[in-house]
């Protein structure tokens, strides 16, 4: 029995050491501003914050990934917004949240979440939160770009805010929008 349990958690270090799953890992709250652009550094009210979490499961190839879970909301009228983690995570292949931000007539940021990454954002450390900048596009710009997509697994009720704006711009720009989501009507 000693020898199984040994062998079995010699495994389980293997696989976490191998990247092949994380041994502890917290999965906090995602907090940010999203600004106009440099200059001005006005806040943007309503912009929809899409935060979607994959599990990767290692095989010979690599890995693939899969869906887990989705979550959304809209900026307030400061541009901040917040998105709950999904707490502590114990031998899990949970990669860390997947983030798109969109609002019609702005250009689309889509991302994974990293506090170090230094380029379209930065990260206020002493609020730990991201600042994220959004372009103002003209409607010529606009037509030249199609909106986001949501993950294709994500449930109707995780995505429907993002939805929404998709059909707002679809609508700006003249065309049709979806107006349904997986036989879900988006109003």
């Amino acid at each position: 029995m000693k020898k199984a349990i040994l062998l079995l958690l010699s495994a389980i270090s293997l696989m976490a050491c191998c990247g092949c799953m994380y041994a502890v890992r917290y999965d906090g709250d995602y907090e940010g501003q999203v600004v106009v652009d440099d200059e001005t550094r006005q806040p943007i009210e309503g912009v929809v914050v899409l935060g979607t979490w994959e599990v990767l499961y290692p095989d010979v190839g690599g890995g693939s990934h899969r869906y887990f879970d989705a979550k959304e909301t809209v900026t307030d009228k400061n541009g901040d917004f917040s998105i709950s983690g999904e707490g502590l995570r114990v031998l899990s292949n949970l990669e860390p949240m997947s983030v798109v931000i969109f609002k019609a007539g702005y250009k689309c940021v889509e991302f994974k979440w990293d506090k170090d990454a230094k380029t379209w954002h930065e990260y206020d450390r002493g609020r730990d939160r991201l600042i994220i900048r959004l372009e103002k596009l003209t409607m010529e710009v606009r037509k030249k770009h199609d909106p986001p997509s949501p993950h294709s697994d994500s449930p109707f009720k995780k995505v429907r805010l993002m939805l929404k704006e998709i059909d707002k711009d679809s609508i700006e720009r003249g065309l049709e929008p979806r107006g349904t989501w997986k036989r879900e009507r988006i109003e």
